[in-house]
């Protein structure tokens, strides 16, 4: 009973942590925030309390512990305009020092863009090009057998047009299992480092405090349903919370659903309706600004699939962006047993 105590109050204490000051455009770099996982992608971005495949690198480098053998995932990150991004990494257990290692490479780029001037706003006839870069090295440890700690340091460079900037940063991340039923708690601090100057503008890096859990509510041995929730905290915009659920059956077919809930007036349901005067001529085309039904704005879908004979998995993930429309992605990981 005690320990369901702790459980409420922290659970209350991630809703009330949430929804504070808007600091949008306040950093740079911020393509480090984006998902690198399917899976991740698919639950909402609810990933620190399972902290099991590959892409634990990212989310929670403590979460390393969990893989008994070396593991490798690469993703490609269909986003809005046209943006691409691609992900891999790979780890490696070291039980002699009851650790952990693991290397990650994230790309971004915005392909060909046409320039523009105030004396050219149509175009001048040349393109650019945008891209973002980051290398990390991650190592974890396990402190006791529920225990885990892990870091990351990493490399980033930012080229737009004949720009560029380099900067370093790290991550760290901790996993716990309480013992308690199988509810386990997760933490990371991601992006924390020296601000960095581009051009003549001193910038800070998106730092982000994410604190989750998850809880396995089912697992007859087939079918398995596993619920996360995580209180996040960036440097750069407003608080929000993330939560996820994924069905699995057999560990070989798997269902997932996430959604982001942040401070948008219109969590579930929108109604963008305008209340006009008694005598306004609500058939004006410009007064048609009615805009009802499901808000669907940081919902996410996706479907798995595992062969652990062969140690292959593909996972796929759907997210609605808002005005920014649907992104997709897929991740490939592979372990060798």
């Amino acid at each position: 009973m005690k320990k369901l105590l702790i459980l409420l109050s922290v659970l209350a204490g991630m809703a009330t942590f949430t929804f504070a000051q808007d600091k949008a455009g306040t950093a740079g770099m911020t393509f480090l925030k984006m998902d690198v996982s399917a899976r991740a992608t698919a639950l909402g971005g609810s990933f620190i309390g399972l902290s099991d495949d590959a892409s634990c690198l990212y989310y929670n480098p403590s979460g390393m512990m969990n893989l008994k053998n070396m593991e490798f995932i690469a993703s490609y990150n269909m986003y809005a305009a046209d943006i691409q991004y691609t992900f891999a990494g790979g780890t490696y257990p070291v039980p002699q020092l009851n650790g952990a290692a693991g290397l990650q490479i994230g790309y971004l780029t915005t392909g060909d863009m046409d320039e523009t001037t105030p004396l050219y706003p149509a175009g001048t006839g040349r393109t650019f090009s945008a891209s973002d870069m980051f290398l990390g090295l991650s190592y974890a440890q396990m402190l006791t057998p529920k225990f885990f700690v892990g870091g990351t340091v990493k490399f980033i460079m930012e080229d737009l047009a004949d720009e560029s900037v380099f900067v370093a940063s790290g991550d760290v991340g901790t996993f716990y299992n309480t013992g308690w039923k199988s509810l386990i708690f997760g933490m990371s601090i991601r992006n924390f480092g020296s601000n960095f100057t581009y051009i003549d503008e001193d910038t800070p890096l998106p730092m982000l405090f994410v604190f989750g859990a998850s809880y396995t509510a089912m697992n007859d041995g087939v079918n398995k349903m596993s619920l996360l929730m995580e209180a996040a905290h960036p440097s750069d915009n407003s608080e929000y919370i993330t939560v996820g659920c994924e069905y699995s059956y057999n560990d070989m077919f798997f269902a997932r659903f996430g959604r982001k809930i942040d401070n948008d007036e219109y969590w579930f349901m929108k109604d963008d309706s305008v209340d006009f005067p008694e005598n306004a001529d609500i058939e004006d085309p410009e007064l048609k600004t009615v805009d009802g039904g499901v808000n669907w704005m940081g919902t996410s879908l996706g479907l798995g699939f595992k062969m652990s004979n062969m140690g292959l998995k593909v996972d796929y993930a759907w997210k609605h962006m808002g005005d920014l429309g649907i992104t997709h992605m897929v991740t490939l990981g592979y372990t060798i047993k």
